[in-house]
Formats: C-alpha cells, structure tokens, sequence
C-alpha cells in the first residue's frame, strides 16, 4: 500500500480510451445482479471521465458463493479500496472480476456437507453438464440445473441444525436460484445481497467485453514470441513453483468449444485441427473477438489493459504465479499493479469456545495440533469385564447343574448383557468424542483453514443472513492477516 502513490503517477500516464465504452459495460452488468449504490455510481462517472481508479481481485463463480475465500477476497477489496481512497483523494472502485473464462467445471460445482459422527465432509456436486470440459463456465447451461440445486441446498440445510434464520434464508435462497440463468449471475446475485452494494461485478466473457479487448488480443498475438522469452526468463532462484504452460499463446479460440492456441513454426495452431498466420488470427480478432478469451497468463495483462489497476487482491497461490508474470508486463512498457494479500478470518461461535474450554485447549492450541479423536479399546474393556467374566463361568455351572440347555440359557443372557454394556460404554465415548468432531468439522474442517472447505450458507444459517456485512465491519478494523471473528 504504501507504493499506491507511484503506481497511480503511472497509471495517470497510460491512455485508458476506452473508459467510457467499459462503463457502459459494467452498467449493463450490474443491472443482473442487483442494485449499486449511490456512491458507487457516482463512481463510475468519474471512472468514464479517466478521474477514477480500480482495485481487482477475483475467483472462481462457485455455486453458493464458492468457498469463503471468494468473500474474503471481496471483502480485502473493499477494505484496501477504502484506504486507497483517502490516501490518494481520488476515487477507488472495487471490482470482483468473475472467471467466467475458466472451464474448470469440477472447481465451482459442489459444497461441502456435515455427516453425522463424521469429522469427514461429504461433497455435495451437481451432475455433469454437457461439453463441460471443454467449454467456458460463461457457456455452461445453469436453467436445467435448477432442480438440482434447490436439492442440493436442501440436503445442506438439513446438514445443519434449524435455526431463527433458516425460514428466512431458505426462501431468498431459492428466488436467487430462480431468477438467476448461468452461475456467474448466481453467484453475482449472492454476493450482491449478501455482501453489499459497493463493487463491481466484472463478468469477462460478454461479447461486449471480449470487443473491449480487441486491441490487446491482437497486442498478444503480434508481441507472442517477445512474452513468451520474458516468461522463460522470468522464474528466479526462491520462487516458488507453479505449473504455467510456458509454451501457449496464452489465448484460448471459441469455436464450438474451447480451445488453446499455440504457435509452432510461424503458425498458431490448436489440438482441434485450426491453423492460423498471425496475419490470418488478427483478422479474426478483428472481425470476431467473441472467440477469443485469455488463460492465467494473459488474464491479469487484459486486466491492465482494460482497468487502470492500482492493485491486484490475491490469495497464496496466485501470488506465486504473480511473482513470474512481472517482465511481460515490461513488454508493453507498464509496471505489474501491486499485488497485496487477501486477509483471511477465523469464524469462532461462542458454542465453540464453549466446547474450547471443555477439553482445557485455548484457540491457537486447537488450530495449531487439534484433539484427536477418543479410541475404544476393545482389549482394555474385555480386562474391565475380567470379574464379570469370572462371574458368568461360575453362574452358568451352577446353571448347568440342571440341565446343558439351562448352561447355554445362562450364558447367552450373560453375553447379551457384556454386549449391551460394550455399546453404553461406546456411547460414552461417542459423547467425548461428539464435543472434538465439533470442534474439528467447525475450526479446522478436514484439517484445512474454514475458508477452503466452508460456504456462505452454513455460517449463515448459524449466524444470520447480514454475517459478511458484520465481516466487513471487522475487516475495516484490523490489519493483521487472519482476523479472529467471535460470532
């Protein structure tokens, strides 16, 4: 943050022509999802007129709002643009860049469910949808999944125990569902109603935006070999590893499906057949640029191309792959936007801390070796039945003393008993053990952080439809990197 100054000094001195055009764009787009604010329309005048800002982040449109992550992310954008805001006396607008260009379909499609007695979550995941490996998100069909989704969220809420919320959340739940006709505007619509009003929700793969982008498709295709030496050169000792196809053009080609380009022997060619002159490929772009889209490598370039980006909000992993995308943004003469990391939280319940208290663990005692859970053990219960055992060879003799079937008789009652016992005595240790899968499934759900595992609708269901705007409130007042959040 504190290179915000430098990094707006330069921005000021890149032509940003198309603003007025992309304002109209986002307009449009916010129109789905739900209504801006006053302020933040305002906003958007003076971003049309080149007197504004943007700070990014973005993730994957996952059904139910995607792991917490994704709200996270958000919430770090509103904060971070907040303070660019006051520190730079010009307007900051917060866009959440939706990936609608992705076709990871199995990375947006599931939520994770509680089981009884289980620390394991149960994966809750739609069937699969037609071309869905092939195709973009923003091409998936969602209104036949309908059905399916109203289950799904049906089978979540009945995971969780029924609440003051639930009957209201239910219903709002389901017309977002309704009203929604692909996941990037029921995601949208989820983030809108339960976040605020305050940012923007970018989808990229309108073909208004895709025309927006002409300039810079053709910018990637003629500079190719320039971008494609630059992120050979890029990896340096202590960086750490990503997988980035090194070899591509970093464009993907429409055509029916989605299909990656790459450039051998002066052609760009795809797995599919197509083959293109780089003459040939700018006249398509020219001519349709609804059938271009970016991938990892040139999605943050097109960002800078079309936003003027103070900062990119990024999670761990993409800031591995930031540190390696630096030099091709020195191929088209910008500097990369400052990439800062998202803040986390950990959500903690007052029956959380409850329970904490119970087994004389504080929080970070929990998180950092959590309790495992209480074994039964079988040997050492037989030895607790020694006497008992003792007592049943004694009674079936006498018993047997009149009569074999009376010994037999004697013993299987007995034997029902000890087995009657060996069940109470595991109820016991279910009723310790309950109290740690609480705990687990809760703080640390299937031993990652809440944020990886946990969507919007548990928390709440638990804690109240208004819990991110409660969030944000937190995040406005601290800067540390994992926040503790007592709910």
């Amino acid at each position: 943050m504190d290179e915000l100054g430098a990094r707006a000094e330069e921005l000021q001195g890149r032509p940003f022509t198309h603003l007025p055009e992309l304002v109209k764009v986002l307009r449009e787009q916010q129109a789905i999802h739900g209504p801006i604010s006053p302020v933040l329309e305002s906003k958007l005048d003076a971003l049309a007129d080149g007197e504004a800002f943007t700070m990014v982040t973005g993730q994957q449109v996952g059904v139910f709002g995607g792991p917490l992550f994704a709200v996270y992310k958000l919430l770090t954008v509103l904060k971070r643009a907040k303070q660019a805001e006051i520190k730079l006396k010009k307007p900051v607008i917060p866009i959440f860049w939706m990936a609608t260009e992705d076709h990871d379909y199995a990375e947006i499609n599931h939520v994770f469910v509680r089981q009884p007695l289980s620390r394991q979550l149960r994966k809750e995941a739609l069937s699969t949808v037609p071309l869905a490996g092939k195709a973009s998100v923003g091409e998936l069909e969602f209104d036949r999944l309908k059905i399916e989704l109203v289950q799904m969220l049906q089978r979540l809420l009945l995971s969780e125990a029924e609440t003051a919320y639930t009957t209201m959340l239910y219903p709002e739940l389901i017309d977002l569902i309704q009203a929604s006709h692909s996941f990037a505007e029921f995601f949208g619509r989820m983030m809108r109603r339960f976040v605020g009003e305050d940012f923007i929700l970018f989808d990229p793969h309108q073909p208004a935006v895709r025309a927006l982008g002409r300039d810079m498709f053709k910018r990637l295709i003629t500079d190719h070999d320039r971008l494609n030496t630059a992120l050979h050169d890029a990896f340096e000792d202590g960086m750490p590893h990503v997988e980035l196809n090194r070899e591509a053009a970093h464009l993907f080609y429409h055509d029916g499906t989605r299909e990656l380009l790459t450039k051998q022997d002066g052609l760009f060619t795809t797995k599919r057949g197509h083959r293109f002159t780089e003459a040939e490929l700018i006249r398509q772009v020219e001519t349709y640029p609804e059938r271009f889209s970016n991938n990892v490598v040139s999605r943050p370039l097109m960002q800078d191309f079309l936003f003027p980006t103070l900062a990119y909000i990024a999670g761990p992993g993409e800031i591995a792959y930031w540190l390696q995308l630096r030099p091709l943004f020195h191929v088209f003469d910008w500097k990369m936007p400052l990439v800062i990391a998202r803040l986390g939280a950990v959500l903690v319940s007052a029956n959380d801390e409850k329970k904490l208290a119970q087994e004389g663990v504080t929080l970070i005692d929990y998180l950092m070796e959590p309790l495992p859970d209480h074994a039964f053990d079988e040997e050492e219960f037989d030895q607790s039945l020694y006497a008992y055992r003792t007592l049943t060879e004694v009674i079936g003799r006498e018993a047997g003393k009149h009569g074999h079937r009376f010994d037999a008789k004697a013993r299987h009652v007995l034997e029902r008993l000890a087995d009657e016992m060996r069940v109470e005595a595991k109820r016991d240790q279910y009723r310790l053990n309950s109290r740690r899968i609480h705990l687990s499934t809760r703080l640390l759900p299937m031993d990652a952080p809440q944020e990886r595992i946990w969507s919007m609708v548990p928390l709440m269901n638990r804690h109240g439809l208004d819990l991110f705007k409660r969030l944000y409130d937190v995040y406005e007042q601290t800067e540390v990197e994992r926040c503790l959040v007592k709910l």
